[in-house]
């Protein structure tokens, strides 16, 4: 099967703090994600882990994730567990010279077999990518609007 890996990143200045706070705050994330990813939150667990949550990308299929692991100030794993795609999803986060680097990475199998079809023409990974540049701003923009 077709696999989609990218990696995006971007640079807050910001505490570590006020970005994990806003990165672990899952049921607000309805609210700042691009209304095209059309999220919503599946199972809310007060500890993150377990949590889950489905996007419902506007002329797309659907896909759900959930959090499997959290290093507290450093990293958020995902695993996709349903819709068009398999796989991990990993958020990173790092203090580096005043600024903090987010950044989000997937390595993921697209098992629904016309969305694999579609990815022969059509540049999937790009496609994860532009989407989510537009949310690593609207993060940013979040982590701004907490201050």
């Amino acid at each position: 099967m077709p696999q989609i890996k990218a990696h995006d990143e971007i640079k807050i200045k910001a505490s570590i703090e006020d970005v994990w706070n806003v990165l672990l705050d899952i049921p607000n994330y309805p609210k700042w994600w691009p209304k095209l990813v059309n999220l919503k939150i599946l199972r809310l667990n007060p500890e993150i882990i377990a949590t889950e949550f489905q996007a419902n990308p506007l002329g797309g299929k659907s896909f759900a994730c959930r959090v499997i692991n959290i290093i507290p100030h450093k990293e958020i794993k995902l695993d996709y567990y349903e819709g068009i795609y398999r796989g991990p999803g990993v958020w990173n986060i790092e203090a580096r010279d005043g600024l903090v680097m987010v950044s989000y990475s997937v390595d993921l199998e697209i098992v629904d077999k016309s969305i694999a079809l579609l990815s022969r023409i059509i540049p999937i990974p790009k496609l994860h990518s532009m989407i989510f540049k537009r949310i690593l701003n609207e993060l940013s923009e979040q982590v701004k609007s907490k201050k």
